[in-house]
């Protein structure tokens, strides 16, 4: 029984031993490896250029003279603005390049002597739309047979609108997602780099995209210019732009 007592104190010995190594290990090696550690922190940037792939216009419609200087409308005008609008939007849909075409209609009021006297209506309504390049020709027999329209309305008017360069959102998406995808593999670069360097062994322990420094230019002012001829509109000159990505890194040596 004795020898039994001796051997289990020497193991809770042994075992006193093996915890106050782990400590001193972590108490005192690990702090004076933590000292030996140094921080760096740069900023990194990846850039691309790109032109615009689509164009965007908005076509407006409006009450004309004789609809804004029309006190009151009967069933039958009314009836006819709706229907007007009823053949935009069907011609619209064909297409498909366009969204909205939901128009209001509202008298408009002027005041004598207190009195509220109705003086005309007021009318408006938007289309949004989009083409590709190769769909010009189209988008323009769209606009006549939408002008068309128009003229056999007492009461409508609209306008030829500009086509404007933009950037697509899935241009977009993937010119960001490949900028950022670069931005990733330089700085696993940095991190070999400064492993080198320094003959430590660097981590990168923070990286983080810097919105601020986003720069785009996605929403251009290059405008097309209404042709002489039958009102068609033309495409507007591009140029490429440039799309820059930034992040922010941190990397610990030791």
């Amino acid at each position: 029984m004795l020898t039994f007592f001796k051997g289990l104190g020497v193991g809770f010995l042994c075992l006193l031993l093996f915890v106050a190594g782990v400590v001193f290990n972590v108490e005192f090696l690990g702090k004076e490896a933590n000292s030996n550690a140094m921080q760096l922190s740069t900023q990194i940037e990846a850039y691309t250029k790109l032109k615009p792939d689509i164009y965007e216009a908005e076509i407006n419609f409006w009450a004309n003279e004789k609809l804004s200087t029309t006190p009151n409308l009967s069933e039958a005008e009314k009836g006819q603005i709706s229907q007007s609008f009823k053949e935009i939007l069907a011609r619209s849909a064909k297409d498909n390049f366009c969204t909205g075409g939901a128009y209001s209609l509202e008298a408009n009021y002027s005041y004598e002597n207190n009195l509220k006297i109705p003086k005309g209506q007021r009318l408006n309504a938007t289309l949004q739309c989009e083409i590709k390049g190769e769909n010009l020709n189209a988008f323009n027999a769209f606009l006549k047979d939408l002008n068309d329209i128009v003229t056999k309305s007492e009461f409508i008017g609209v306008s030829t609108p500009a086509l404007v360069a933009v950037y697509s959102k899935e241009t977009q998406r993937n010119t960001t997602e490949k900028l950022n995808d670069e931005l990733l593999n330089k700085a696993y670069e940095y991190e070999k780099a400064y492993s080198t360097k320094l003959n430590k062994k660097c981590v990168l322990t923070e990286f983080s995209f810097n919105q601020n420094g986003m720069a785009r230019n996605f929403q251009g002012v290059m405008m097309s210019a209404k042709s002489l001829e039958n009102d068609a509109v033309s495409l507007p000159l591009t140029k490429e732009e440039e799309l820059n990505a930034r992040a922010n890194l941190l990397f610990t040596c030791k």
